[in-house]
């Protein structure tokens, strides 16, 4: 597919920017063709770069031809609208009360889980052995999987994710997926929510993004 000239993605290091990853797989859910430019946060300390690109100075950020789009969910929500259903896969479940649920839960990640972010930093998942975590992060990502476990019990719509296909709720924890199972968080007490970490680790978009953050150097601090 060729690269449309009027989409382009700044994102952050794919072993460092959690943020990027969640834009970054919306953008592979809505079949887009995009160019991805990589700004490295390690050398951009003032922001400088990201304010070039960014109204907030903070990636990743959309540029659809004029409009610059930072933030994730805003970028969501934005494919959303910009390119629709049935000409692109939804983002959001088509059924009211899911698509409500699902819109919460990507709230509830986006403003929450300070603790498990500052005790299971996204770099730290590709370090050869991760840091031990604290106690307090511990106890949210038990609330993360408890989440899971209930949006998969009650789940309407078959497939591996938490409203069926891969959707923008699932990109949003993408990234804290990684950080559970890089920090072995205990999954005992919530088998589907296991299921689904897995489920989301082997998704192709994801897969992809993990190799390629792999592959580079691994970043204990930045």
């Amino acid at each position: 597919m060729t690269i449309d000239a009027n989409l382009i993605l700044y994102i952050g290091e794919k072993n460092i920017s959690s943020w990027s990853m969640r834009g970054w797989l919306a953008m592979h859910i809505k079949e887009l063709s995009f160019e991805e430019r990589t700004i490295e946060l390690r050398t951009d300390k003032d922001r400088r770069r990201r304010r070039e690109v960014s109204p907030t100075g903070r990636v990743p950020a959309l540029h659809h031809g004029d409009l610059a789009i930072p933030d994730s969910l805003a970028i969501i929500e934005y494919l959303e609208e910009t390119f629709p259903a049935p000409w692109h896969p939804p983002l959001w479940p088509i059924d009211k009360p899911a698509r409500a649920h699902a819109r919460w839960l990507a709230a509830a990640m986006h403003s929450g889980f300070l603790k498990l972010r500052e005790g299971m930093s996204f770099n730290l998942c590709f370090l050869p052995t991760p840091p031990k975590p604290r106690q307090e992060a511990l106890q949210e990502a038990a609330e993360m999987l408890g989440y899971f476990e209930a949006a998969l019990s009650r789940k309407a719509t078959p497939g591996d994710f938490l409203f069926g296909g891969f959707g923008a709720v699932d990109a949003m924890f993408a990234p804290a997926v990684v950080r559970l199972t890089a920090f072995d968080v205990p999954t005992r007490e919530t088998p589907r929510a296991a299921a689904y970490l897995q489920a989301v680790l082997n998704h192709p978009p994801v897969a992809r993004w993990l190799r390629e953050a792999r592959a580079l150097p691994p970043r204990e601090t930045y």
